[in-house]
């Protein structure tokens, strides 16, 4: 999933401008199953937030973008490469499948030097080794066809001088479910050598501790919520708090139920580096394989 709040722009202005977007579909490839447009939800309270900075820290942008080429393969409305341009990077581009997305694209980063253009995945408009730095957030999952994950690896590898980053949901072994593909981090090494890229990094979200207690919809903390729901309700949680744990989860939409997330998520991020994850939302960096330097 893919969403970073912009930077220098408030939630209620970025909510407006994106109104309707999230129940958009739009598609990586013609055959490919229809995936949201937004990947990650705005970053609407804390663990949100705490979330979205933790993975932006495992990117490490800074290291590998600074006075680089760099390409974003389905960049959708741009949030990635609005964070990516603080970093000074020598060129800046980003492509998507949905010509909606990428007038999208074009009108939030207008202040920005990147160009964003319509492109098919599997024929991207640029010369071999054009970028410094390719990187592809959460596409591969959505590729269930292993021909065509294997034609998309190639694409991604040909354009990419030096660096390629993925980021995807893996698993210990591949798993279907929600119409997403979790492969194991071994495919994307393996399949990824074959095009001469060596896996230098990996990086797995460590959220397993505030993940589970504040969005899993069967741990305890949300039976302890639904015995007292009756007075959370008065308290300004939504109607849904009146629901089984098994049901779809809602945001809080009271001040007060924020700060409750608020006072609990130090206490609760704590535990991340204890419980930590062997599957998720994983980075994956690879680099391209040097001539007096294999392996």
């Amino acid at each position: 999933m893919k969403y970073f709040l912009p930077r220098n722009i408030s939630t209620e202005k970025m909510l407006s401008f994106l109104k309707g977007a999230e129940k958009q579909q739009v598609k990586l490839l013609p055959d490919a199953e229809e995936k949201p447009v937004l990947q990650l939800p705005i970053p609407r309270t804390p663990f949100d937030i705490y979330r979205k900075q933790k993975l932006i820290n495992l990117l490490n942008l800074r290291q590998l973008a600074q006075f680089r080429s760099v390409l974003e393969i389905g960049c959708g409305i741009g949030d990635l490469l609005k964070e990516i341009a603080q970093y000074n990077p020598k060129e800046l581009y980003g492509v998507d499948s949905s010509p909606k997305m990428v007038a999208y694209a074009q009108e939030y980063l207008k202040e920005e030097k990147v160009d964003v253009q319509v492109a098919n995945v599997f024929h991207l408009p640029f010369p071999e080794r054009a970028f410094d730095l390719v990187v592809v957030m959460v596409e591969f999952q959505h590729v269930l066809n292993n021909k065509e994950m294997e034609r998309l690896v190639y694409e991604v590898c040909r354009v990419s001088r030096q660096w390629v980053i993925l980021v995807e949901e893996t698993a210990p072994e591949e798993t279907l479910k929600d119409h997403l593909i979790c492969r194991t981090i071994e495919r994307y090494k393996d399949e990824m050598k074959k095009k001469h890229f060596h896996l230098r990094k990996v990086d797995i979200l460590d959220i397993a501790a505030t993940s589970y207690v504040y969005t899993s919809r069967r741990n305890p903390w949300h039976w302890v919520r639904w015995v007292f729901s009756p007075l959370l309700y008065l308290l300004g949680f939504p109607s849904s708090v009146m629901k089984m744990p098994t049901e779809e989860e809602k945001i809080p939409d009271s001040e007060l139920a924020m700060k409750l997330q608020a006072w609990t998520l130090p206490f609760a991020t704590s535990l991340d580096s204890v419980f930590r994850k062997v599957e998720g939302t994983t980075v994956m960096r690879f680099e391209r394989e040097q001539l007096f330097r294999r392996g």
